[in-house]
């Protein structure tokens, strides 16, 4: 009779901890999946209160649309192709994002660099990208008239060509109902001020939509 009551004690005890450590042990496995944000001070909310910017705005936003994402802003100010390119593996290991939203290629287009350099660097860091097992949304840009039709013409183009070369969804034009508007630009005249930020947003959220799992 005390063999089968302590036969019973230890069945009792061992489907305790079991049951305590599946409890304890699932929120450990569980992690946040990551949307991770790549880009330049246009991401990095330049000139205005960080909250305010369209990465914490976007934040808010999937937290209303019940979408469960965790956002990494990775966004450095004046950050280049050529730049994004140096930093963007180990920044991927250390984020293992499910989605990227790419936003570079501005201050290149400003500093005058040649297309295929900016068409290069881009090409690799998507690749470097879709590699990791992330999607990509590549942000598109366009830059003043004043460096003339050619190349503004081949800047915005490259941006469609790369979407398309990688079957990649695109952001046309990042800035679109913004970049003509001086009430919506900062002093600068080049980045968009803290009013501009949900337009902003609205311009990314329809093409980044398609890519989130609830």
């Amino acid at each position: 009779m005390l063999f089968r009551l302590l036969l019973v004690l230890k069945t009792l005890l061992i489907s305790s901890f079991f049951l305590n450590f599946v409890a304890y042990s699932a929120p450990a496995f569980a992690e946040t999946a990551k949307i991770m944000i790549y880009g330049d001070s246009l991401s990095a909310a330049y000139g205005i209160p960080k909250e305010q910017g369209w990465a914490s705005l976007l934040e808010k936003k999937l937290v209303l649309e019940r979408y469960q994402y965790e956002i990494v802003n990775a966004s450095i100010s004046g950050e280049t192709t050529s730049g994004g390119l140096s930093r963007v593996q180990n920044t991927l290991k250390q984020v293992k994002p499910k989605v990227v939203i790419l936003e570079l290629g501005a201050n290149d287009g400003l500093r005058g660099l040649p297309i295929n350099t900016i068409t290069n660097n881009l090409n690799a860091i998507i690749r470097q990208i879709k590699q990791s097992g992330a999607k990509v949304l590549l942000v598109g840009m366009r830059i003043p008239p004043n460096y003339g039709p050619q190349y503004t013409k081949l800047f915005s183009q490259n941006y469609v060509n790369l979407s398309q070369t990688h079957q990649i969804s695109l952001v046309p034009f990042m800035l679109e109902n913004v970049a003509a508007k001086p009430n919506l630009i900062q002093d600068d005249g080049l980045h968009p001020n803290a009013i501009a930020q949900p337009l902003v947003l609205e311009n990314i959220w329809p093409h980044l939509k398609p890519l989130l799992q609830k």
